[in-house]
């Protein structure tokens, strides 16, 4: 039952009782005017009511389904950029609810959860139909998932505990990926130097910024600092399944700003005036009014960002790349290529950090912590001198 107390003359707190969450007590407060404590107690039962039929859930008997429709509605369009938003949705969608939609969501334990992840690690629970479990990585992707929609629940008072808090997953480790040297590096831009000129540049973008292609396509003419030879990484154009291409913040929400060669920002500039040309010349049938995309065609209409790597894939089969000698990367190993070369210059990991957009430097220290220690032990090589013996 309700309870309503006077703070001041004509002024009263209501206290709304909405049951109990395991051993805690639901309460909702109100402050409201009224000529006596009989007319605020007639408003505090209006408000209890509005609270049942508008605000309250019954806990008990709540399922992880429901729960996930109001979660998906009240908190993740909100919280959520567009790529995120719908790799989420796909897990909970495709390996949660299935398991787990019709329990209540009171009744989740950690040990339900430490089976589930457990049960992945097990032959046959890869989507894609491929033998063998699912690696470390897409485990630690799922967790993610299922620990935001707990923490939510928390948040929101449905549940005492995070069931899913302090889980042990198995490790996640990096693979070295394949990298060009700085001589291969300078013999790929040799390679290509025959290409388009736009080609060219996303290629020198990618290896020279440490860009993902979704960033690099989304590059706009006002995203050039000439005066300081540097670049502003704000946006990425990605694909969401059933929407098409759309425009969003970077990976990690984060606007950085990466200093170029002079060289590099002279033939940007030639691409930008390049680009008002065609804008001139089309008028009204340029895709978009408002923006200039450094690498779009003649309508300004920008690239996609996965026929980046399709036209990479290519070039690293023709035979002229094979009598090149180069080894066959990935397109994204171009931005891998950045970092390494940085760090065998001495570079600090909080430079790199910054400069390849990571939200924490512990995921520079992950990714490139082996690159790291080798140059850390080739540097300690230098006082050998010391201990040479005459």
């Amino acid at each position: 039952m309700g309870t309503v107390r006077e703070i001041s003359k004509g002024k009263f707190k209501l206290t709304a009782e909405l049951g109990y969450v395991g051993n805690k007590r639901k309460r909702k407060n109100k402050t409201v005017s009224a000529k006596n404590k009989t007319e605020a107690k007639k408003i505090l039962t209006q408000f209890e009511a509005e609270l049942m039929a508008k605000h309250h859930i019954d806990d008990s008997k709540l399922s992880i389904k429901n729960f996930y429709d109001q979660w998906l509605e009240k908190f993740a369009r909100d919280h959520y950029g567009i790529r995120t938003l719908v790799e989420t949705k796909s897990i909970i969608e495709n390996r949660f609810l299935p398991e787990f939609g019709d329990m209540k969501l009171v009744d989740v334990r950690k040990i339900h959860l430490i089976d589930f992840f457990d049960d992945l690690k097990k032959n046959g629970k890869r989507l894609d139909g491929k033998e063998g479990g699912l690696s470390p990585s897409s485990i630690k992707n799922i967790y993610k998932a299922i620990n935001s929609l707990f923490k939510v629940a928390v948040q929101w008072d449905l549940i005492e505990k995070n069931p899913s808090e302090n889980m042990s997953l198995p490790k996640v480790s990096h693979k070295k990926s394949e990298v060009f040297t700085l001589n291969e590096t300078n013999k790929l831009f040799e390679l290509l130097s025959k290409e388009d000129p736009m080609w060219q540049l996303i290629v020198q973008v990618a290896a020279v910024l440490g860009a993902r292609e979704g960033e690099i396509v989304a590059l706009e003419d006002k995203h050039l600092d000439t005066a300081n030879n540097a670049i502003t990484i704000e946006q990425a154009f990605v694909n969401v399944t059933g929407e098409g291409v759309k425009l969003k913040s970077t990976k990690s929400d984060r606007t950085r700003k990466v200093s170029i060669p002079e060289g590099l920002m002279d033939e940007l500039k030639k691409l930008r005036s390049i680009k008002y040309s065609h804008k001139l010349e089309v008028g009204d049938l340029w895709k978009y009014p408002d923006n200039v995309f450094l690498f779009s065609d003649e309508f300004g209409q920008p690239r996609r960002p996965d026929s980046i790597s399709q036209r990479w894939y290519r070039l690293t089969r023709s035979d002229k790349y094979e009598k090149s000698g180069l080894k066959k990367i990935r397109f994204h190993d171009l931005r891998h290529t950045s970092a390494t070369l940085l760090i065998s210059k001495g570079v600090h990991a909080k430079i790199i950090q910054e400069r390849l957009g990571h939200s924490r430097i512990a995921t520079t220290m992950d990714i490139y912590g082996h690159v790291l220690q080798e140059a850390e032990q080739s540097a300690a090589q230098h006082f050998n001198e010391l201990y040479k013996k005459g």
